[in-house]
């Protein structure tokens, strides 16, 4: 049994199922993923990048819910570039809920990390209704940096909850499968996701195939190397 067989019955429990043929007469909700703070104890420049990288990571998971209509990350880069917002730290609630209103978003997911001492790294989430401003619940998970996908995964579950959305069991066979679990691999394609959004192509290049070198599989890095290599 491989890894993402295993996974499967543990997040079979979690949530409340509809049938398939039910799916698509529900409404999508639309969730946009803002740019985390980070709070980092050790490693503070280093871990810099996995402010676009968790929410990249965020991104790509409610991705896989029939249920969500995802703001791609494009559209939020974009959109900090036209409005001038600063590129370091985290949006203030007003402006994250400004943000979210001319995303088209109905709800908000944002918050921090913090990188320890301990070799643990520590997330926290903030839900939020974009129409109300109102956080939804505020949600976290702590554990190894190095297992930072376990982490992601653990609050992807907690969101979907929060926010009652039911899922198939296609979209949890879709959560089960992770394509990159390496934290190194994770590390260096947000550096690339920086890189990119700079203009600076070349060293973008260089930190997605870095990526790949740590896992190969890793679908995402592969794709923006070869988006940047035509």
């Amino acid at each position: 049994m491989n890894k993402s067989s295993k996974m499967l019955p543990l997040l079979l429990i979690f949530f409340i199922f509809i049938p398939e043929s039910n799916l698509f007469a529900l409404p999508q909700k639309t969730i946009a993923v803002l740019y985390f703070e980070n709070n980092s104890l050790a490693k503070r420049d280093e871990m810099e990048p996995l402010r676009k990288g968790l929410a990249d990571m965020f991104i790509t998971e409610f991705s896989k819910i029939d249920r969500f209509k995802v703001v791609e990350r494009s559209r939020l880069e974009q959109l900090i570039e036209e409005m001038k917002l600063g590129q370091s730290g985290m949006l203030d609630s007003q402006t994250a809920q400004q943000v979210g209103k001319l995303l088209g978003a109905q709800n908000l997911v944002f918050g921090s990390y913090m990188n320890m001492y301990d070799g643990k790294m520590r997330i926290d989430v903030r839900i939020v209704e974009v129409e109300t401003g109102l956080t939804i619940k505020a949600e976290e998970a702590t554990g190894k940096a190095k297992d930072l996908y376990k982490l992601v995964s653990k609050l992807v579950v907690k969101i979907i909850k929060n926010l009652n959305v039911r899922v198939s069991k296609a979209d949890v066979l879709r959560l089960s499968q992770v394509e990159n679990k390496s934290f190194d691999a994770a590390l260096y394609y947000a550096k690339g996701l920086e890189y990119e959004d700079a203009g600076d192509v070349a060293n973008a290049k260089k930190m997605y195939s870095k990526a790949l070198k740590k896992n190969k599989n890793f679908n995402k890095a592969k794709q923006r190397l070869q988006a940047l290599s035509r």
